[in-house]
């Protein structure tokens, strides 16, 4: 379990993106995730390239980065229950393998569209 809030950082333009980040800020019951564009404010606060690192998901916990399988290993974990469990069962799986099949996923990201605006979530989950 998080003792501090985690900040997901998720490409705004990527359908894809919006809907996983969805996905996460309904199932988190604690309300440990923050999420925010990849391109924003917070991204530039915390150091992140201009324009954002795109093709993959970022998560701050703290003061430690985290990107692909492992971020989203993170945040599974964030949920707890079934999830957190299933990260953590995943923790046989060498990383190198787990982020080979998120490359895949983010090679192919756009095939779920670009959505008109950047509509992660609502207020309370926006950092941005």
């Amino acid at each position: 379990m998080e003792a501090i809030p985690i900040i997901v950082l998720i490409d705004g333009d990527c359908a894809l993106c919006n809907r996983t980040a969805q996905w996460f800020a309904a199932r988190d019951a604690r309300g440990t995730m923050v999420f925010a564009p990849n391109n924003g404010e917070t991204a530039r606060i915390l150091g992140e390239p201009r324009g954002g690192d795109q093709g993959t998901v970022v998560v701050w916990v703290g003061s430690q980065r985290l990107v692909r399988s492992t971020a989203v290993f993170r945040m599974m974990r964030c949920l707890g229950g079934a999830w957190g469990l299933l990260a953590r069962s995943m923790g046989w799986v060498p990383g190198r393998w787990a982020d080979a099949v998120y490359g895949l996923v983010a090679q192919r990201r756009h095939w779920f569209g670009r959505p008109a605006a950047c509509t992660l979530l609502s207020p309370q989950h926006l950092a941005d």
